[in-house]
Order: C-alpha cells, then structure tokens, then sequence
C-alpha cells in the first residue's frame, strides 16, 4: 500500500513539473515585441548574419534627427534601407555613434508614412475645428512608430510617438512648417533609396 501511495505521489508532482516546464518554455518561446519590430531592426542585430551598418543624417525637425540607415550583409552584398528616427542627446561626447537603440521605418512602408503625414497636413491641418467633436487619427509603421493627431474645439495637436532605448518619446509636431519639413525629408530619403535600388540593378 506505501509503495502505491508513493508511486501516486511520484506521479502527481511528475505531472506538475512537466506542466511547469511546458508553461516556462512557452514564455520563452514566444516573443512579446516580435510583432513591433522593423525588418531593418530585426535583422541588424541577427547575431547569424555579418553585416555593415551605416547611418546617414538627413534633416532635423524639432528634437529628432532624420537618418538615412543601411545595412549590407556581408556575404551576400544584399542591402535593407530604412528611415531612424533619433533625438539629438542619443549621441556620445566625442562621436556621432548613436548611444541608445532607436527603432526604423522600412523602406517598404515609407511612402505609406508619408502619406499619412500628407493626409494630416491636409485634410486635419487645414479643417475648421470650431464645431468639430474629439477625433483621433493614429498611423503605425510595422516598428510601432505612431503618428497621431487629434483634433477638438479650436484645436489639433500632431504628435509622432517612437521608442528610444524601448522607452517611449513623444515629439509634438505642431507647426505646419516643421511638419511640411519632416514631409520633405522623408519623401526626399524615399527618393532616394528608389534611386539606390535601381542602380544596383
């Protein structure tokens, strides 16, 4: 009978610890950001693939920084091209090496940002807002970059939300100088990748 009851036991506790080992191993399986990350992003710092990584400056709007960003591997000379929003302070004393993770908006999805910010300076910018109730408008990029703009009595704000070091930053963009600006700057990187992609053919 005591060796039944042990066996039981046995039993029991090896059902548990299986059970535990099943719900640990799907914490670490599944990947909470894995549905906000850029391609760029995710495969900068795919520790398989040897890549070349540069970065450069094409504009400033506010406190953000406007990067062209590339990245070849080296193996295959295949290229990814992305926008990275950065801050000014995301710097180190004695060199222009980013100190914090900044996220990027894929090449594929920029002409879609642009047009989200085309269709706010338009259609949200320019509207009469006297009578007009709360309304948001919020745009995604594939990293989780948020442009939102929301409108009220006599009022719209602008406002780009991104993460710098996976700690939320909100730039205001309120100005339609600044924002017609930020316009530019993209639609001219946008430019200019096409130009990239087609001279490599």
């Amino acid at each position: 009978m005591r060796q039944l009851y042990f066996v039981l036991t046995l039993c029991f506790f090896g059902v548990l610890q299986a059970e535990a080992q099943q719900r640990s191993i799907d914490t670490v399986v599944v990947r909470v950001d894995s549905m906000f990350e850029s391609k760029f992003h995710r495969k900068l710092y795919d520790n398989r693939t040897n890549v070349k990584y540069h970065l450069q400056e094409r504009g400033r709007v506010r406190d953000i920084i406007v990067f062209l960003a590339t990245l070849e591997e080296l193996k295959t000379g295949n290229r990814l091209y992305a926008v990275r929003v950065d801050q000014r302070f995301n710097r180190g004393l004695f060199t222009d090496a980013p100190l914090a993770n900044a996220e990027y908006i894929d090449e594929d999805e920029l002409a879609t940002f642009v047009d989200y910010l085309k269709q706010v300076k338009q259609d949200i910018m320019t509207t009469d807002h006297v009578s007009q109730n709360y309304t948001e408008y919020r745009f995604y990029t594939r990293a989780g970059i948020m442009l939102e703009c929301y409108t009220g009595v006599n009022r719209w704000r602008c406002v780009l939300h991104y993460e710098l070091a996976k700690m939320p930053t909100d730039t205001y963009i309120n100005n339609p100088e600044r924002l017609e600006e930020l316009i530019q700057t993209l639609t001219e990187i946008d430019q200019e990748i096409k130009t990239l992609r087609k001279n490599q053919k």
